[in-house]
């Protein structure tokens, strides 16, 4: 009996290892990963989330990174399909731009920086197994197509973005707050003094911009580098006639009246206010106008630039600049009249009022100049037109200082 149990237990342990033999190894499975898209991410902050508590990732291309100097050492903007962010990092930013980069989200959390959506901090010490490069070399980023009114609707912030039929306002180089227009239109392009290309001249054309559109108390967009700038068209806004451009700069003097101009005219109308140029360390000169410190109860102040001929005119438009400081109601309204003789008594003259883009109050401090937009002065072809801007305000409760500049009337 015990000779055939042995036999038995023999015999069943040669087919265990028969059978063993003939069987691969199984694999562990691989990991779940769980993808999240860069919109679905920026989502999450605006429904309250303040931290990412699951772990989920995000991937996409590295758009703008510290190497060309012009974010600091722990920025980067990340962009997927659907949206971008900006990245703030710690440890050594080892990003590269145009790089392929999947990152876990869990534990990081947002902040919202002067009105920039930040996600981090990321851990780029490799211990910590955050990031995780795809590819270094990456696939070129392809710009969003957009037009400046539509990121000034703050609908593509942190994105890569395309901009075409753009022109830089004023010539200079890159360095500091630069402006482009597509002259509707305006935006700011700021660029680090650290930048490696901030003393480079910038284009003089017209044509396509691409940058990073990012946010630091107002809207700026971030170049990555000069050579994705192809602006060498015709520059938009440019008039085949100027009839009038004055930009004040020869009054060099605080306090002139602005009638020292030829042809240039202010008469007070209640009070004794009148337009009168000014400067300060940073722009100017220009003139402006303000019932402060008059004493006066109504002021109502006049000034008339010269007559423009617009008899053979066909689409006559004009341009100004103006600023209000200490906002508290006192107001400024532009006035056209085809029968003004030139009398010190304006407002006897019939005027027609014309609307124009103003600078937002500013009840503390003074506004940015902003620009009237094209004022159409079609409706006066054939005619001989006197222009006029009319301050009314009073003391003690509006006394608002305006300020006006590069006044401009031309034809298309």
């Amino acid at each position: 009996m015990k000779i055939k149990y042995y036999i038995q237990v023999v015999l069943i342990s040669a087919l265990v290892i028969a059978g063993s033999c003939d069987r691969e190894p199984i694999a562990p499975p691989e990991p779940v990963i769980e993808y999240t898209t860069i919109q679905q991410l920026r989502d999450m902050y605006g429904s309250g989330k303040t931290q990412v508590d699951t772990g989920v990732y995000i991937q996409g291309i590295i758009t703008l990174t510290p190497e060309l100097g012009n974010v600091p050492d722990f920025i980067a903007y990340l962009q997927d399909s659907t949206a971008g962010i900006c990245l703030a990092v710690t440890g050594t930013n080892s990003f590269s731009m145009n790089s392929e980069v999947r990152i876990n989200c869990r534990g990081i959390g947002f902040t919202l920086y002067n009105g920039l959506l930040q996600f981090g901090d990321v851990d780029m010490n490799p211990l910590a197994n955050q990031v995780e490069v795809i590819s270094l070399t990456g696939v070129n980023p392809v710009p969003v197509s957009v037009t400046l009114a539509e990121i000034l609707q703050g609908e593509h912030q942190a994105e890569y973005v395309e901009i075409q039929g753009v022109q830089f306002k004023a010539p200079g180089t890159f360095s500091g707050t630069r402006i482009i227009t597509d002259c509707v239109s305006e935006a700011d392009v700021y660029t680090r003094s650290a930048a490696s290309f901030a003393g480079e001249t910038m284009p003089s054309g017209n044509g396509t911009l691409k940058g990073v559109v990012s946010y630091f108390n107002k809207l700026q967009i971030l170049l990555r580098e000069p050579s994705e700038l192809d602006m060498e068209g015709d520059l938009c806004g440019v008039p085949s006639t100027i009839y009038l451009s004055e930009n004040f700069n020869t009054l060099t003097t605080n306090y002139t009246d602005v009638s020292a101009l030829p042809g240039w005219k202010t008469y007070p109308q209640a009070g004794s206010k009148t337009w009168f140029s000014y400067k300060t360390s940073s722009i100017g000169p220009f003139v402006e106008t303000t019932a402060y410190g008059s004493g006066q109860a109504s002021v109502i102040s006049w000034m008339i630039a010269p007559q423009i001929d617009l008899s053979v005119a066909t689409a006559p438009y004009m341009t100004f600049e103006s600023a209000v400081g200490y906002d508290n109601g006192a107001t400024l309204e532009l006035f056209v009249s085809t029968d003004y003789s030139g009398s010190a008594t304006p407002w006897t003259s019939t005027w027609t009022k014309h609307d124009f883009n103003r600078p937002p109050v500013t009840p503390s401090y003074y506004s940015d100049f902003v620009s009237s937009g094209k004022i159409d002065l079609s409706a006066y072809n054939g005619s001989i037109i006197s222009v006029a801007w009319v301050y009314t305000g009073g003391v003690p409760s509006k006394t608002s200082t305006w300020e006006l500049d590069n006044v401009v009337i031309a034809e298309e």
